[in-house]
């Protein structure tokens, strides 16, 4: 009775790892690159801990299979702060490598991060057990802050709410198995409909599953990290190598509280009285009068201090009554995490760290873009703690060779060469996201998008011709130091593509396509930059190359759509569009393209049900901003439709299409100047749209550029040789030349 059903399973799976059925769960794959062996992040590692169409994915990195010679290998472990998010490259594990190699020339310091957005400790202690065999020297742990909204958290959106250890291991592990990943999709693949999230959110998501500070389930989270971290800890324990520990720093005095709850056993005569003191607290406040508000406060905390934004506005009174020491226990909504001290771990106490360099001890908007994640000056200071504590680790061989002195901040932006267009992407990465809930419902949500609206501004003040020159040279001499560097090589590239040198930045993005084989983003890349050069059959290699590496990958595909589009084969582009759909039905941008496709040919129905197909699957974007808009341009409401495409272009300044209607509406309201600035960058960022081309010469002949609207029309013409409207614009002003410059 036993022997048969085990039989049958091992036959079972057997048969289903022999037809590659599944996804592979470790977070390494082992591959071959010029004929050496390499470890490369595997895209669906997140399978295990999300649901398909919204699993995050690793930052791409390879690593040697066997360690070289003088290398010092150190993995980074932990979620989107550690990993540096909203961009790696510039992230603490970077500044680390940067700082240790400064200080200690002729070793080869190798930071490996294997960090990933929204995982918490039962995806890091998988990826900690296999770092275990890959000869790490070192291991930094940085982790704690999804412990409450990652997989299996008490507030989690991604499937049971913290149920207890064993549960999760078990289940963990019959997803590392062929059979359970068959039971898993058996669901589908019989047809039937879940409610599965289609499209990633951001932390909007967890909007409806706000957990109490005292609820069990929360307790139960904390326990399940302890036991999760405690196991973390034995895996580097039992593989001979030091761990480094550190405490997780937040933005204290500048991110109020995304969510607010009473405790459950406020009586509704107490709700009544606090709801008096706290809005007493409140009108105080904003005369000015701190010291009437926190006694409001503080009654109202008599009543209920669970209130996390009741705790926040205090702290922001005893701020301005220079009361130190009860702001910072104030703004100290969380407990901090129980700090371990055990042979072999070592602690980092990097809350302390960062809050030691603030104003006042207490952190904010200089060193974190919003709750968590560090900026530029942030992401050194927390890289210049752990290299300090990583010193203490080296063995004599290397720390003799040292230098007396860590290579400042500017001296580390140098080496990974971060230029003000680099510095000006991140920040405004970072604005668009904290213009979409939660953080638009926060307290300070004005002040803080004032601080982004200036911080942008100097940015952009300062990008200069001179500054661009200046920002190639610093490239060129980090590259020359560090010539292998995929992160320098692709951000070069990129700097390049966004300064108009596309050529030479098609020749630094194919040499990271040379180096990570393997990566799909990469060729992706490389084919976005070809079509800024309106290149678009070379483009389409490109995309074919990503797509050949990963099948499912939605922007390649998007991308082939739109180049088919403006080859006039809607009907092929439509059905690439639709097949991205099918593959990840979470893409907003697949929809939107669909809906300009067939807006194009004249099927606004469809393309409308298209546009707020987007629209639902990104409710506060620039999708939605989008729809919203269409509809009342359909409606001639077009004040109201230029104020929402404005938004959604300004949420997402590479949004073409918004742009491009965007411009229509402008040119229709005789705003032919703002009309112009849309479409040149239409034909900046989609040199091979047509009617983009074309609008952009009747935006110039209004302003009387004869010369360049010509140019336009006939680049119009060359792409459609069918669009009359360019024809005979071509024509008119030929003829009008031709009478200026008759005598």
């Amino acid at each position: 009775m036993t022997l048969i059903p085990v039989l049958f399973l091992g036959v079972l799976e057997v048969a289903l790892r022999i037809a590659d059925f599944g996804y592979p769960t470790s977070f390494f794959l082992k591959t071959k690159i010029n004929g050496e062996d390499f470890y490369v992040t595997n895209d669906r590692f997140g399978f295990r801990f999300f649901p398909p169409a919204i699993a995050r994915t690793p930052f791409a990195l390879r690593m040697a299979a066997k360690k070289p010679p003088g290398t010092y290998r150190i993995f980074l472990f932990g979620e989107s702060a550690a990993q540096g998010d909203p961009d790696p490259t510039f992230g603490a594990g970077r500044y680390l490598e940067t700082l240790l190699r400064a200080r200690y020339p002729g070793t080869d310091f190798e930071v490996v991060c294997t960090a990933m957005t929204a995982i918490n400790s039962h995806a890091i202690l998988p990826i900690a057990r296999e770092c275990a065999k890959l000869d790490g020297d070192a291991w930094i742990v940085y982790m704690g802050n999804n412990e409450i909204v990652g997989p299996f958290g008490a507030g989690t959106v991604f499937g049971p709410q913290a149920p207890r250890l064993w549960i999760i291991r078990a289940s963990l592990a019959a997803r590392a198995t062929k059979i359970g990943q068959l039971l898993e999709r058996l669901p589908g693949m019989l047809g039937a409909k879940g409610e599965e999230r289609k499209s990633w959110a951001g932390l909007s998501m967890f909007k409806e599953h706000q957990v109490r500070l005292d609820a069990p389930a929360r307790q139960r989270a904390y326990k399940n990290f302890a036991g999760e971290l405690e196991a973390i800890l034995d895996a580097g324990r039992s593989a001979g190598v030091p761990v480094i520990l550190s405490t997780v720093g937040s933005n204290l005095k500048d991110c109020a509280p995304f969510a607010s709850m009473h405790k459950a056993t406020l009586t509704a005569d107490e709700q009544t009285a606090w709801d008096h003191d706290y809005n007493g607290g409140i009108a105080a406040q904003a005369a000015g009068d701190f010291p009437a508000a926190l006694r409001a406060f503080s009654s109202a905390a008599g009543l209920d201090s669970d209130y996390a934004e009741l705790q926040f506005r205090r702290g922001m009174c005893e701020l301005a009554v220079s009361n130190i020491v009860e702001a910072k226990r104030d703004f100290e909504v969380k407990k901090a995490a129980e700090r371990q001290r055990e042979k072999g771990v070592s602690l980092v106490d990097a809350a302390a760290g960062v809050a030691a360099v603030s104003p006042f001890g207490i952190t904010g908007e200089e060193l974190f873009y919003e709750h968590v994640h560090l900026n530029f000056d942030g992401n050194y200071r927390l890289g210049r703690m752990f290299a300090e504590q990583v010193a203490t680790l080296l063995p004599a061989a290397i720390s003799g060779r040292g230098k007396p002195e860590w290579a400042s901040a500017e001296e580390c932006d140098r080496r990974l060469a971060v230029s003000t267009w680099d510095r000006f992407r991140v920040w405004q990465a970072n604005y668009s996201r904290v213009s979409e809930p939660p953080f638009t419902e926060q307290l300070n949500d004005v002040p803080r998008a004032k601080m982004y609206m200036a911080k942008l501004a100097v940015l952009q003040a300062t990008m200069t011709p001179e500054a661009q020159a200046q920002a190639k040279k610093m490239y060129e001499e980090a590259i020359a130091i560090a010539p292998r560097d995929l992160s320098l090589l692709g951000n070069y590239a990129q700097f390049l593509g966004e300064t108009g040198d596309f050529a030479e930045a098609v020749k630094q993005q194919r040499r990271v396509c040379e180096t990570f084989p393997d990566s799909a983003p990469v060729f992706h890349k490389c084919g976005l930059l070809l079509v800024r050069q309106n290149q678009m059959d070379a483009a389409a290699k490109e995309f074919s190359r990503c797509l050949a590496r990963r099948a499912d990958y939605a922007p390649a595909l998007n991308e082939l759509g739109l180049i088919l589009a403006q080859k006039q084969k809607m009907a092929e582009a439509e059905e690439l569009f639709q097949k991205a759909i099918r593959l990840k039905p979470g893409y907003a941008e697949t929809y939107v393209n669909l809906g300009f496709t067939e807006q194009e040919t004249g099927k606004l129905t469809d393309a409308m049900a298209h546009y707020r197909e987007a629209a639902a699957l990104q409710p506060n974007g620039p999708s939605a901003h989008f729809s919203q808009a269409v509809t009342l341009a359909t409606e001639r409401r077009r004040a109201d439709a230029i104020k929402l495409f404005q938004a959604a272009v300004w949420m997402n300044p590479n949004f073409w299409q918004a742009r491009y209607l965007l411009g229509v509406e402008l040119a229709g309201a005789d705003q032919a100047a703002e009309a112009e600035k849309q479409f040149a960058e239409v034909a900046r960022l989609r040199p091979d749209f047509a009617k983009g081309r074309s609008n952009l010469g009747v935006a110039l002949a209004k302003r009387g550029k004869v010369d360049e609207a010509m140019v336009e029309f006939q680049a119009a013409l060359r792409l459609n040789p069918t669009n009359e409207v360019a024809k005979r614009n071509l024509e008119r002003l030929g003829a009008l030349k031709t009478r200026l410059t008759q005598p």
